[in-house]
């Protein structure tokens, strides 16, 4: 299309990489680069990749380089489909910048988030700055919650001394990509982007115990979307590496931080991943063949964990979370009688 460029002949000088992977969200795509766009800073980039969608999604992005010829829009094409964790590594290493922060394509960003962000990089230089969100359901608009951090005290720099961003990103659950923006450096050394779906969970907390500073922005800047044909929603092989992704984290946490609150709730987190899974199974409008195979897959990844659940049970109890370690006694009992 005449007047789109794909590149950037001043790229070395950008400070932020906005990544955005995309794959068959042309219906959403117009939300976030509406709000996104206008006004972007200087020295801020824009990199898409379009995972071999086969929608118009990357028409849809193309009409809005055209329109916006004087932002630093660059598009990569996959000539295949790569998955969510592959792209965002094609991204990471497309991007010089100082500062990265990857958005997801069926989600919304406030209007002014960009220029929030950049202000506190210039003024504080963290190694990251998180921030807050809310959830929302597709097409009813309807805010399911609001989520704040637990992080005090809020608009100043903080130093990281006895890994309370790994706390918080385990404990909390606040493991997500989209709602921090990294030093490019710590995720380009810190992250393996090697297991295909679940990523967040796998890298995220790793990267926060590198950061020896952050900044917590009290502001929800991103609206995350709920929809049926999403990763987390839709059951597929893909649903199963959820138990591989809490249980890298749990050895991360054992080995490296030596965090054992922390090693015992991954690890109960990953049998109660795959109990429900296994249950929900037996509940879905699968074929056989699909059934089995993402059976196959999580009973595979399951027999990777490190302690069994009785030894789990007593890793909860000896950590003082009682309650977790009796439901987790309580759903293994009831998972055993349904399989009688």
């Amino acid at each position: 299309m005449k007047g789109i460029k794909d590149s950037c002949a001043n790229a070395g000088a950008v400070s932020l990489s906005i990544l955005i992977p995309v794959f068959n969200v042309e219906s959403y795509l117009s939300e976030l680069l509406d709000t996104l766009l206008p006004d972007l800073p200087a020295l801020t980039e824009v990199i898409f990749y379009d995972d071999f969608s086969s929608d118009n999604s990357l028409a849809v992005i193309r009409q809005y380089q055209q329109s916006y010829p004087d932002i630093n829009i660059r598009v990569l094409c996959g000539q295949k489909n790569l998955g969510i964790t592959r792209v965002r590594q094609c991204l990471l290493k497309a991007s010089y910048a100082e500062y990265i922060w990857f958005i997801d394509s069926d989600d919304r960003v406030e209007r002014q988030a960009v220029e929030q962000i950049r202000a506190i990089l210039n003024q504080h230089h963290p190694d990251v700055v998180l921030f807050d969100y809310d959830v929302f359901v597709d097409g009813t608009g309807k805010v399911k919650h609001h989520e704040h951090l637990s992080i005090t005290p809020t608009n100043t720099l903080l130093h990281q001394r006895s890994g309370e961003l790994y706390r918080l990103a385990i404990m909390d659950g606040k493991h997500y990509f989209w709602n921090k923006v990294f030093r490019r450096t710590l995720v380009t050394d810190m992250c393996h982007f090697t297991i295909p779906a679940y990523e967040d969970i796998a890298n995220t907390p790793t990267v926060l115990n590198q950061c020896q500073t952050y900044f917590y922005y009290p502001q929800i800047l991103v609206h995350y979307r709920i929809w049926p044909d999403s990763i987390v929603q839709k059951m597929s092989l893909k649903q199963a590496y959820g138990i591989e992704a809490y249980l890298t984290q749990a050895n991360y946490a054992d080995s490296v931080v030596g965090d054992k609150k922390c090693c015992a709730y991954l690890l109960y987190k990953a049998h109660l991943y795959y109990l429900r899974l296994c249950r929900k199974l037996t509940k879905m409008d699968l074929s056989d063949e699909e059934r089995a195979a993402i059976l196959l897959l999580a009973k595979q990844l399951y027999a990777r964990k490190s302690l069994s659940t009785c030894a789990t049970v007593s890793l909860l109890i000896h950590t003082g979370m009682w309650s977790k370690a009796a439901k987790l006694m309580l759903k293994s009992s009831l998972a055993r009688l349904s399989d009688k």
